[in-house]
């Protein structure tokens, strides 16, 4: 998770901080906190694989950086916000579909680090035409 004071970063490819965090049985069992801040996108894909992640949080992404990250096989769920330590209890309870953890305008997308399957919404429900005004 890309961060920033203690919250999710707000784009992920000009975020200076990783936090990697040691999930075993849904359970945080430690975190490491890496400066990215002089790595390209090849080196951040690099280093992200390197560090054994399979699955990535993020607020917004470029589409570069997404399609390398799928390629690379790392699940990517983006278009998140807030506090780091929340929103990651939350994605260990399986409760990131709150309004409260998704960044104004955005959809929370989960991108499987698979071609074969597709990004979808999660959580979301269909907006009626007056919503839009």
């Amino acid at each position: 998770m890309p961060i920033w004071e203690n919250r999710v970063s707000t784009v992920l490819d000009f975020s200076d901080n990783l936090l990697i965090a040691d999930i075993k049985e849904r359970t945080v069992v430690g975190e490491t906190c890496i400066n990215w801040s002089l790595c390209n996108d090849i080196m951040k894909i690099s280093l992200l694989t390197e560090e054994g992640v399979s699955v990535l949080l993020c607020g917004a992404v470029s589409k570069p950086l997404q399609i390398m990250l799928e390629d690379s096989g790392i699940d990517l769920v983006y278009g998140l916000r807030g506090m780091k330590d929340v929103v990651l209890q939350a994605y260990l309870n399986g409760t990131l579909q709150g309004d409260c953890f998704r960044l104004p305008g955005t959809a929370l997308t989960v991108c499987p680090g698979n071609k074969r399957k597709r990004c979808r919404s999660k959580g979301l429900k269909p907006r009626d035409k007056k919503d839009l005004l």
